[in-house]
């Protein structure tokens, strides 16, 4: 039997990335250095634990988690003509949050930490077991159902299933030779051949600045992928929690300032590195933030002496 090749830790960029990047550079070295090679069993007690920390969900990542999966089952189910009901959508939500807080309660999660679901606040014991998981599925179930009204759901069913063009899908594509991650929520076609990019959120809505270059980031992929000149395309920032959409008009002008946006980012990541080449990174280059604020729902401040 051949090898399985080791793996790299290869440096890439995310909007998630950056966040932590922009955050904190203890947290951004904890996540994508100090805690890799953690689910080996040979790995040392603290990278593995480390490792764990990197894993875990909070309550909004975990509500956030939930909606996305079901949205995209809803997707498929239109997709394959087996539309999903909403009951039966909300039904599959409740099941899955009830077995990841099972999951999260028990600690199973430590067996695997990037596949079983593990919240910060078990982990943390910060948790009020009684009132947290009936906050949360109250959240969630409602957001299952705005999503049954909202514009881009409307539009879906407005353009029928030939019209999905993506749901879901971890895909990359290349900036200053670097790989970016990309996920979009949903990407519809119209008839005219525009696309329409779709991010659906479950929390508060973000800055304007913050979403455009998030959307700006996905049309840049669409862009590349199928070709679409930059005047047919739409961003669709769909608040679930809130029952509200913003339409972006995604100009050539606003992908080429993201274009700026990520180089400048990448650059920045690579210059605190010891061995750029190699993606080799110590930690003595990566201070914690001053903004204790910060640490509040950081899933690393326990190996910061912080919580």
């Amino acid at each position: 039997m051949a090898r399985r090749a080791e793996l790299q830790n290869e440096f890439s960029w995310s909007l998630s990335r950056d966040s932590i990047f922009n955050a904190c550079l203890r947290q951004y070295y904890y996540h994508y250095y100090g805690s890799w090679g953690g689910w080996r069993h040979e790995a040392p007690p603290d990278v593995k634990e480390l490792y764990v920390m990197k894993n875990l969900q909070t309550m909004p990542m975990w509500i956030g988690s939930v909606v996305h999966q079901v949205a995209h089952e809803v997707v498929k189910g239109f997709t394959a003509g087996q539309p999903l009901p909403v009951e039966a959508a909300v039904a599959m939500a409740r099941d899955r949050m009830e077995r990841d807080w099972q999951d999260s309660a028990t600690g199973r999660y430590r067996r695997r930490p990037n596949r079983i679901c593990g919240l910060a606040e078990h982990y943390y014991g910060a948790l009020v077991p009684s009132a947290a998981p009936d906050e949360a599925t109250i959240h969630v179930e409602g957001c299952v159902r705005r999503l049954y009204g909202s514009y881009s759901y409307e539009t879906m069913l407005g353009l029928g299933p030939d019209s999905i063009v993506e749901c879901e899908e971890l895909n990359t594509l290349s900036v200053a030779g670097v790989k970016v991650w990309v996920s979009p929520d949903l990407i519809l076609r119209g008839g005219d051949d525009r696309l329409m990019i779709v991010d659906w959120k479950t929390g508060t809505s973000s800055q304007k600045e913050e979403t455009t270059r998030q959307l700006s980031i996905y049309a840049i992929y669409a862009l590349r992928k199928y070709s679409p000149s930059a005047g047919e395309l739409i961003g669709v920032e769909e608040n679930l929690r809130l029952g509200e959409a913003h339409l972006h008009s995604l100009k050539e002008w606003a992908l080429e300032e993201t274009r700026k946006y990520v180089q400048g980012s990448i650059q920045e990541m690579r210059r605190l590195l010891c061995d750029a080449g190699q993606n080799i990174a110590l930690i003595r280059d990566f201070p914690m933030t001053d903004h204790l604020s910060a640490c509040l729902h950081c899933r690393f401040r326990r190996a910061c002496d912080r919580g």
